[in-house]
């Protein structure tokens, strides 16, 4: 369905893509998710194997068209919706610029926002490697069910409510925060105002960059790999704690409003609960085929 969209999106508009980037990373999606298919179909099959496989399969389309199709959404060019998040905020009681000033006086608090804010990629790839590998393979399933629906959501409402971000919408520069560099928000700074207005048209699948900011998905993120870490005892505290400083780094690291953080959050509770359901009304479905 993704895929399609994304076919029609460049059929009605002006992008076009570079077929290198793509035709190689959906390529090697394609040989991970042969490979696992056969080696699932094969008297010798290995869950350990097959289920990894398919995971990096997944993600890897997933994320790719997913991205690009909200590039060709972001085009709509719909009314930016900064003013109206600020006042949101405002009216949680939530101040961006105070946060700001204490985050930027506190060298250890400024080092455990970069790291975790830092670490969205490098735990997708362990937790695409140790669910399958520990015999977690529903969750794994769970897990790119969820990614997939929230990012769709995400991407949806994104180009719905746009907006570059809550330092643009309080005119903040660099020198009234020196040492922080919200590297992710510069790259929505930078890469937005390029698709809305018709600039950005051609799409390479490697340098994809930040476009989205309502909801935020660093946040669905974080709360999505606390769940999945959660069956892991031994790493369960971690990734709980770990996760939760990176909620609280994301309006720091991406220029997110809070408003932004609480929607992902909402978001990622809301596809955990989907796919939970859609597990229990398929393992029951099939209890019943067997039983008839």
């Amino acid at each position: 369905m993704v895929l399609g969209s994304f076919c029609l999106g460049l059929l009605l508009t002006e992008f076009r893509i570079e077929w290198c980037s793509y035709l190689t990373m959906l390529g090697i999606a394609a040989l991970y998710g042969t490979v696992g298919h056969l080696n699932a179909r094969s008297a010798a099959g290995d869950p350990r194997i097959y289920a990894t496989l398919l995971m990096q399969a997944q993600f890897i389309s997933m994320i790719v068209l997913i991205t690009s199709l909200g590039y060709v959404a972001a085009s709509a060019n719909l009314p930016m919706q900064e003013e109206n998040l600020l006042t949101l905020d405002r009216r949680l009681g939530l101040d961006f610029r105070a946060y700001l000033g204490v985050v930027n006086d506190q060298l250890q608090l400024r080092w455990a926002f970069e790291q975790t804010y830092n670490s969205i990629q490098w735990q997708l790839v362990i937790l695409i490697l140790i669910l399958p590998l520990f015999g977690h393979h529903r969750r794994a399933a769970e897990f790119a069910l969820a990614f997939a629906i929230a990012l769709i959501v995400t991407t949806i409402i994104s180009t719905l409510v746009p907006a570059t971000g809550v330092y643009h919408a309080l005119g903040l520069v660099p020198s009234d925060h020196p040492n922080v560099e919200p590297v992710v928000y510069y790259g929505t700074l930078k890469e937005l105002p390029l698709v809305r207005d018709g600039t950005t048209r051609l799409l390479n699948a490697y340098l994809l960059g930040p476009i989205l900011t309502f909801p935020s998905f660093h946040a669905i993120s974080a709360a999505l790999y606390a769940w999945v870490f959660w069956p892991f005892r031994w790493l369960r505290a971690v990734g709980l704690l770990w996760n939760a400083v990176m909620v609280a780094a994301t309006p720091i690291g991406g220029g997110h409003f809070f408003a932004d953080v609480a929607a992902g959050l909402i978001i990622a509770v809301a596809a955990t609960y989907a796919v939970r359901r859609v597990g229990k009304y398929l393992t029951s479905d099939r209890q019943s085929n067997k039983r008839l």
